[in-house]
C-alpha cells in the first residue's frame, strides 16, 4: 500500500471508528446515543487545528449552530421533557461536527488519499450491514435483529427501517463520488463494485420502508449518481421481488438467498446486455416490488393497515399545531391519535419532519432555526461539494415521510459524506470574504 494511502487510513480511522460505534451498539431505543455520540463527534472535530481556524473566522456562524441548539434543549428543559425529545438537535449536532471532520481533511498531505479511504470504509459497511441484515432474516435470528418478518431492523441506533434505509442510501452515495462504477475503474473492479452496489440496495429493499425507496427515487434524479447506480439498480430490481415475498409470512430463506445470487450475477454481465435484455426484466419487476410494499404480509391482501395510521397521526398532528402556533408544545411531544381499532392512543412521532418542527417549536421556534441553519451554512456553501445537495435532498424527501432525522448516527453519516466531497480545506473559507489587494498581499 502506498504511503499516503497509509496516511490515509491512518487519518481517517477516528472518524470511521465513532460512525461504527453509532451504528453497531445494541441496546436501548438511542439511549444514551443522543447526548454521548454529538459530545463524541464535537470532541474529534474540535481537535482538528483546520476546524479551530474556521470557527475563529467565522464566529457568527458558530455562534448560530450553538443558539439552534440551546433553544431546542431549552425549550425541551421548559416543557419537562426527557433527553429522548433531543433526538433531532443531537442529530443535527451529530451532521454539523462529521461535515467538520472530513473537511479538516482537504487540508492534510494526504488529504485525497484519506477521504478516497474513508468513503472505501463507508461504503464497506454498507455492504456488511446489508449481507448482516439479510442473513438474520433468512436464518431467522435476532442477535442484531428485531423479531419483524415484515422489514430489516437493526437493535440501537439503527431500529426503525427507515433508518437503516437511509443509512445505507447514504454509504452508495459516497461510493458513486470517490468508487466511480465507469471509466477510472477496471472492468472488473467495476463489476464487483455493482455486485457491491446492489446487495446494499437489496438491503435498502428489505426495510420496506417507504421514506427510504422515495428518498431513493430522488437520489437518482441526479444525473451523475443515476448514471453511476444504473447497472445496480436494475440488478437489485430484478432480485427485490424475491427479497420482499421472502421475508414475509415465515421467512423464506431459499429466496433471500436466491435473490442475493441473482443480484450478483446480473452484476457481472456486459453493461451491453444488461441495459437491453436484463431492464426489461427489471420494469415488471419493480412493478411487483411496488405492490408487495404495499401490501401487508401476504402477496395480496390489501393494502397495509400502516398507511390508515399514518393518516390519523398526521392529522392529529396537524390538530396539535393549531392548538400550540407560535412557540409549539415542546420538542417531541406525545400526539394523542386515534388506533386502528378506533380507540385513544398516542404517538411519539408525527412521521413528517417539517410537521414534527412545527409541532415542536412553533412557527416562532421554526424560523430561528431556519435562520440559524442558514448563517451557519452560509460561509460553506460557495466551496460546497458534489455530494452535498444530493445528501440534503436526499435527507429531505426521506424526511416527508419518516422520522429519519431523529437517528444520530444518520446525521454523523450524512455530514461526513457531505465533508468528503468538499473542494478545498475548511479553514481556507476563511479567506472568501477577504479583498482582493489584502488577499494579493498576503500571496505575495
Amino acid at each position: 500500500m502506498p504511503d499516503d494511502r497509509v496516511d490515509g487510513l491512518i487519518e481517517c480511522a477516528p472518524l470511521v471508528v465513532v460512525t461504527l460505534i453509532g451504528t453497531a451498539r445494541k441496546g436501548a431505543f438511542f439511549t444514551p446515543d443522543i447526548v454521548a455520540l454529538p459530545c463524541m463527534c464535537l470532541a474529534l472535530a474540535l481537535v482538528s487545528p483546520t476546524v479551530l481556524r474556521w470557527l475563529r473566522a467565522h464566529p457568527a456562524a458558530g455562534a448560530a449552530g450553538a443558539a439552534g441548539t440551546a433553544w431546542w434543549l431549552i425549550d425541551a428543559v421548559i416543557w419537562d421533557h426527557g433527553v429522548d425529545s433531543w433526538r433531532m438537535a443531537s442529530t443535527w449536532v451529530c451532521a454539523g461536527a462529521g461535515y467538520a471532520i472530513a473537511r479538516g481533511y482537504t487540508g492534510l498531505r494526504s488529504g485525497t488519499a484519506v477521504r478516497t479511504m474513508a468513503a472505501a470504509a463507508f461504503t464497506a459497511i454498507g455492504v456488511a450491514l446489508s449481507v448482516a441484515g439479510l442473513a438474520a432474516i433468512a436464518a431467522r435470528s435476532h442477535f442484531w435483529t428485531w423479531a419483524d418478518e415484515r422489514s430489516l431492523r437493526f437493535q440501537g441506533p439503527l431500529t426503525y427501517p427507515s433508518a437503516i434505509g437511509l443509512y445505507l442510501l447514504l454509504t452508495l452515495l459516497v461510493s458513486t463520488e470517490f468508487w466511480p462504477a465507469r471509466d477510472d475503474c477496471g472492468d472488473r473492479t467495476s463489476r464487483l463494485l455493482t455486485a457491491c452496489r446492489a446487495t446494499v440496495l437489496l438491503g435498502v429493499a428489505a426495510t420496506d420502508s417507504r421514506g427510504a425507496l422515495v428518498a431513493l427515487v430522488a437520489m437518482l434524479c441526479f444525473r451523475k449518481v443515476r448514471r453511476a447506480l444504473a447497472p445496480a439498480v436494475i440488478a437489485a430490481a430484478v432480485a427485490a421481488p424475491l427479497v420482499l415475498y421472502g421475508q414475509r409470512d415465515g421467512v423464506r430463506p431459499w429466496l433471500i438467498a436466491t435473490s442475493l445470487v441473482i443480484a450478483i450475477v446480473i452484476s457481472f454481465v456486459p453493461e451491453g446486455l444488461m441495459h437491453k435484455a436484463i431492464a426489461a426484466l427489471a420494469l415488471p419487476a419493480l412493478g411487483v416490488a411496488g405492490w408487495l410494499l404495499g401490501t401487508q404480509h401476504h402477496a395480496v391482501s390489501g393494502f397495509d393497515a400502516s398507511w390508515t395510521e399514518r393518516g390519523h397521526i398526521l392529522r392529529s398532528a396537524v390538530t396539535l399545531f393549531t392548538h400550540h402556533p407560535i412557540l409549539g408544545a415542546g420538542p417531541d411531544p406525545r400526539i394523542p391519535t386515534t388506533t386502528l381499532t378506533g380507540l385513544r392512543g398516542i404517538d411519539a412521532f408525527a412521521h413528517n419532519e417539517p410537521l414534527e418542527i412545527l409541532i415542536s417549536v412553533g412557527i416562532l421556534g421554526a424560523a430561528a432555526l431556519t435562520l440559524a441553519a442558514a448563517i451557519a451554512v452560509r460561509p460553506l456553501w460557495r466551496n460546497r461539494g458534489a455530494l452535498v445537495t444530493p445528501v440534503v435532498v436526499t435527507l429531505a424527501i426521506a424526511g416527508l415521510f419518516d422520522f429519519v432525522l431523529h437517528f444520530p448516527v444518520v446525521g454523523l453519516l450524512a455530514g461526513s459524506i457531505a465533508g468528503l466531497s468538499a473542494k478545498r480545506d475548511v479553514g481556507s473559507d476563511e479567506h472568501i470574504s477577504t479583498p482582493r489587494r489584502e488577499l494579493g498581499s498576503v500571496t505575495s
